[in-house]
């Protein structure tokens, strides 16, 4: 008899399922749980209170169960020379498909890898660009402190040359005070246009 995990017990063995699909699968129909019920009800005496639901589950399993057992008889049914036969094609198909797959794994790995050099490729050219553009940036900085050192020299030059005039300014206002003025002024133009003479 079938057994259940929870709940009553059937009210029908095994057997009798069995039995009840043959007796549908004859009348031409497809075993169901209803039908299977209803032969079993009518032709086996089996009372009409059992659960059609949990009966159609049953006659699932043991279809199954069946058609597994036919195959099996089947096979084993076979000469030995069939089935060496089926080995050898299994073999035979599976390395076709393993060879496939291997080739298809080479390739996807050699194209990867090429992927990866020319990312390597292409950090190693960024990378000497990055140096150049610092180079160049130093060789700016140099420049620009070049710049610098030449404005300071100029301004430097130019202070000088103020100071220079306002010297020579006040030199001349004071000259102008002087009621001599254009006697000095001729001599002190005299002497500063005047050829500086070697001493021996």
């Amino acid at each position: 008899m079938t057994e259940k995990k929870t709940g009553r017990p059937p009210k029908y063995t095994e057997a009798q399922v069995l039995e009840g699909i043959g007796i549908v699968e004859e009348h031409g129909d497809t075993p169901t749980g209803e039908a299977v019920k209803k032969a079993m009800c009518v032709h086996l005496d089996v009372p009409p209170g059992i659960n059609a639901q949990s009966l159609d589950k049953e006659v699932q399993r043991l279809l199954v169960e069946r058609e597994r057992q036919q195959s099996a008889r089947l096979i084993e049914a076979l000469p030995e020379t069939s089935r060496n036969a089926v080995r050898e094609i299994s073999q035979a198909v599976e390395s076709a498909i393993l060879l496939h797959l291997g080739r298809e794994h080479d390739e996807l790995r050699r194209i990867n890898e090429q992927k990866v050099t020319q990312k390597d490729m292409d950090l190693a050219n960024q990378r000497a660009q990055i140096r150049d553009l610092l180079m160049k940036l130093d060789d700016q900085a140099e420049e620009m402190a070049g710049l610098e050192d030449e404005k300071r020299i100029l301004n430097d030059q130019l202070n000088a040359a103020k100071e220079q005039n306002a010297a020579l300014k006040t030199h001349i206002t004071e000259l102008e005070k002087k009621e001599n003025f254009k006697e000095e002024m001729l001599a002190f133009m005299k002497d500063a246009l005047a050829p500086k003479t070697e001493k021996a």
